[in-house]
């Protein structure tokens, strides 16, 4: 999904109904790396390719099973 062809309006929503705020998140080098590679894939920025995984797996349940450690 790329970037409306509109000038962007502080505090108003571009691509979603509501507006965008910022957070923190701590990565990996490796995870990063793929983030970058996706984003310039799709043409769209890191922050985006985090939104649209995250919405795409909005349906899963709320408690995901944990890994264990042996």
């Amino acid at each position: 999904m790329a970037k409306p062809k509109h000038k962007s309006m502080r505090n108003q929503p571009e691509m979603y109904d509501e507006t965008k705020r910022p957070f923190t998140l701590s990565l990996t080098p490796t995870a990063v790396n793929i983030l970058d590679s996706l984003a310039k894939i799709h043409g769209i920025s890191r922050s985006e390719v985090v939104e649209q995984f995250a919405r795409k797996r909005e349906h899963l349940p709320a408690h995901l099973p944990t890994q264990s450690n042996p």
